[in-house]
C-alpha cells in the first residue's frame, strides 16, 4: 500500500468509491433482478471463497479480472479471466468485488479506468458459517473451519486497516504525518535456522546454512519488547524457522509472545515431524495459539523421508487429543524464488517485483533486526548481499534510538515501498516466475555466490 505517493484527490475518491456498507441479501436481489454484471477481482483463495458465497445467493459471476497477464484468456472454475482494461470494453458499469489483499492497488487501477461500482468482498465472506467445513465439488473448494476462520480474519484486518488509512489520509489532505499508528498484519519471528528437513528450494533459505543455530533467546526477547512497545496492533505473530520445534526453548518464546496485549494471535509454522512434548506441548493450549502444519505427505520428500506420513499423523493425533488448534495443509508445489543469484534488472522492474510480491507487507525479525521479508533477513544473515540501513531493515537493539524515534523509523520503514537489496537476488513470490516441486531434498547445504 503506497498512500504517500497518491494525491489527495485520488485518496478521497478511493474513500468514497469503496462501497463497504452493503447488505448481501439486498445486493443479491438487485443482481438477480436486473442481470447486473458481477465481477471478481482476484483468482486466489479469496476469489474462490467469494465465488462459493455468491453461488449460495444464486449470483452469477460473469468474469474474473486479474493483473497477471499470463492468466488472461484462461478459465478459472469455468469463468473467463480477463484484464480490467478488457472489462471496460465489455461492461464499464460492472459491479466489481475485490477479493485479494492488495486493496489499494486494485482501487487505484479501477478508478483510473472509471469504474464506479467497487466493493470489498468482506460482507459476503462474513455470511459464511465458519463453524462448518466447506465441501463444494461445484466450486472445487474444501476447507476446514479453522482455516476458513483465519482467512476471513486476515481479510477483515486488511479491509479495516485500508479503510482506516484512507480515512486518515482523506481528512488530513493526504499528509503522511497523519500516520502515527503502527498496525501490522504479520511479523515472522525466526527462532532457529535448524530444520528437520533439508529442502532444496526453501523460501526461507534454510538450504544455504551449513552450521544452523538457534536464535539467542535473550536477544530475541529484548528486540521483541522494543518492537511491541512501538506496535499499536499486530494481527499475527508467526513463529518460524527452520522448524520452530528444533529450538527446545520454544515454550519460553510462545509464553512470552502470548502475553503481548496488542497481539491477536500466534501461529507456529511446522512440518509436524517433531511431536511436541511437556512444556513445548502445554504452551500450545493458549487460546491465542494455533499451528500451521505444512503437510508433505504427497510431495517428493516421502522418497527420502518415508516416515513423513506416520510422523505427521502422530503429531496431529497428539494435538487433537489436547484440543490444540491446528490446520494441516498438503503442499506439492512452491514458488520458485531462485538461488540467491544476482538478477540484473532496472529499478522499475525491481519495484514492480517488490509491489507484486506476497511478502512485501510483512516483517521478519532475525537477530534483533527487523527486515521486510525472509529472503532479506536470511540473505543478509548469510552475507549473500550487503545490508542498506536506509531501506533493508531496522536495528531494534540500538538503544541510542528512543522509543518515540524508533516508532517513527518503523512507521517509515513499513510504509516505504522502495524495493530492498534482496529483490535483486530473488525472483519474487507470487510474481509468476514459475513453481517447483515442494520439499525436494538435498543432502548438504547448498553453495551460493556471496557479494564481494
Amino acid at each position: 500500500m503506497d498512500l504517500k505517493n497518491i494525491c489527495f484527490i485520488e485518496i478521497h475518491t478511493m474513500y468514497k468509491i469503496l462501497k463497504g456498507n452493503y447488505n448481501t441479501k439486498d445486493l443479491a436481489q438487485k443482481f438477480n433482478k436486473d442481470d447486473s454484471s458481477v465481477v471478481i477481482f482476484g483468482c486466489g483463495i479469496e476469489g474462490k471463497l467469494l465465488l462459493y458465497t455468491m453461488s449460495l445467493h444464486n449470483i452469477e459471476v460473469k468474469y474474473f479480472i486479474d493483473s497477471n497477464e499470463k492468466l488472461f484468456g484462461k478459465y478459472y472454475l469455468g469463468i473467463k479471466i480477463i484484464s480490467a482494461e478488457e472489462l471496460v470494453k465489455l461492461s464499464p458499469d460492472a459491479h466489481i468485488f475485490i477479493a485479494h489483499q492488495w486493496i489499494i492497488k486494485a482501487i487505484e487501477k479501477l478508478i483510473k479506468l472509471n469504474f464506479k461500482n467497487v466493493y470489498p468482498c468482506l460482507n459476503f465472506l462474513k455470511s459464511i458459517d465458519i463453524s462448518k467445513k466447506i465441501n463444494s465439488k461445484k466450486i472445487d473448494l474444501y476447507m476446514e473451519p479453522l482455516k476458513l476462520e483465519r482467512i476471513i480474519e486476515i481479510i477483515n484486518f486488511n479491509y479495516l486497516k485500508v479503510l482506516a488509512d484512507l480515512k486518515i489520509f482523506s481528512k488530513n489532505n493526504g499528509s503522511k504525518k497523519s500516520v502515527d499508528n503502527l498496525v501490522v498484519k504479520h511479523i515472522d519471528v525466526v527462532i532457529t535456522e535448524q530444520c528437520s528437513m533439508k529442502c532444496r528450494d526453501c523460501s526461507n533459505l534454510m538450504q544455504f546454512y551449513s552450521r544452523p543455530k538457534n536464535s539467542d533467546t535473550n536477544l530475541l526477547f529484548k528486540s521483541m519488547d522494543r518492537l511491541m512497545e512501538c506496535v499499536d496492533h499486530l494481527y499475527e505473530f508467526r513463529i518460524i524457522g527452520g522448524d520452530p520445534f528444533m529450538n527446545k526453548e520454544i515454550y519460553k518464546i510462545i509464553n512470552k509472545v502470548v502475553k503481548y496485549k496488542n497481539v491477536d494471535s500466534v501461529v507456529i509454522y511446522t512440518n509436524a515431524r517433531i511431536v511436541p512434548k511437556g512444556e513445548n506441548l502445554n504452551c500450545l493450549k493458549n487460546k491465542k495459539v494455533r499451528l500451521q502444519i505444512t503437510n508433505y505427505s504427497d510431495s517428493q520428500a516421502v522418497l527420502t523421508h518415508p516416515s513423513l506420513v506416520a510422523e505427521h499423523d502422530k503429531t496431529v493425533k497428539v494435538l487433537s487429543s489436547n484440543n490444540i488448534k491446528f490446520v494441516s495443509e498438503k503442499v506439492i508445489k512452491w514458488d520458485d524464488i531462485g538461488t540467491l543469484k544476482f538478477i540484473k534488472e532496472t529499478s522499475t522492474q525491481l519495484r514492480n517485483k517488490f509491489m507484486d510480491c506476497c511478502a512485501n507487507d510483512l516483517f521478519s525479525l532475525l537477530d534483533g533486526v527487523l527486515y521486510k521479508c525472509p529472503v532479506s533477513a536470511h540473505g543478509t544473515n548469510l552475507k549473500a548481499f550487503s545490508f542498506d540501513p536506509n531501506y533493508d531493515g531496522v536495528d531494534l537493539t540500538d538503544e541510542k534510538i528512543g522509543l518515540k524515534n524508533l516508532k517513527k523509523k518503523l512507521i517509515d520503514f513499513y510504509h516505504n515501498n522502495k524495493y530492498v537489496t534482496a529483490c535483486s537476488y530473488c525472483k519474487g513470490r507470487g510474481y509468476g516466475e514459475g513453481e517447483v516441486g515442494a520439499a525436494i531434498q538435498t543432502k548438504k547445504a547448498l553453495p551460493f555466490f556471496a557479494q564481494s
